[in-house]
């Protein structure tokens, strides 16, 4: 991840001096729901006033980010947003499951998602009513495997049916067995009572 965080770290310097230069007062930061780190977090739904950024196997430059939008002008909003689909995002995974080659990885843990046209609106709130120096948890209330979305994706779109395999089988693919073997779940109230968001679909 280090040209990410590179681009997350240096590429948000350079953005706040444009906006600056330009007069910009107020930011809306992507954020993401990996920033309170990987591993198995339990039941427990995650609040914004949990640790983030501080996970020793997370690069602290989701923190770092957040800081950098907490302090410009008046103050900005970070979205910690949980996982993309929908229109825009899962095509590329159709094509994957026509071609046979994404298959589902067995795993008891599930992770936040968010359809992308939700995100939308809840960064539209987030112009409109967050306030400065503040961060939301953006997502469905209702969490799911990464495997249960690979198999929701086959069924809507009509593909063949994906291999199972075992979650032991990606271990040589470091970054994707970190994530699947990762449990989380987000509390998104606070984005409910302030930004007066809630998303169209309870889960995906």
């Amino acid at each position: 991840m280090r040209l990410t965080n590179h681009l997350r770290i240096t590429g948000t310097r350079n953005l706040i001096e444009a906006a600056s230069a330009m007069g910009a007062t107020r930011m809306i930061s992507e954020s993401m729901a990996f920033g309170y780190g990987f591993g198995d977090h339990g039941p427990h739904p995650l609040t914004e006033g949990d640790r983030f950024g501080d996970d020793p196997g997370v690069p602290n430059a989701l923190k770092a980010k957040e800081e950098m939008t907490f302090e410009f002008g008046l103050g900005g909003v970070a979205l910690r947003f949980g996982l993309f689909y929908g229109p825009g995002a899962t095509e590329t995974l159709v094509k994957m499951l026509n071609k046979r080659i994404l298959p589902v990885v067995n795993s008891p843990f599930v992770l936040p998602w968010v359809e992308l046209r939700d995100a939308a609106a809840a960064t539209v709130a987030a112009i409109e009513h967050g306030r400065p120096g503040e961060a939301y948890n953006i997502a469905e209330p209702v969490s799911k495997g990464f495997g249960a979305m690979v198999r929701a994706v086959a069924e809507a779109y009509h593909t063949p049916t994906p291999l199972r395999i075992p979650l032991w089988m990606v271990r040589p693919f470091s970054y994707l067995h970190t994530l699947l073997s990762t449990n989380l779940t987000l509390d998104v109230g606070k984005a409910e009572r302030e930004l007066g968001w809630k998303p169209r679909h309870d889960s995906l």
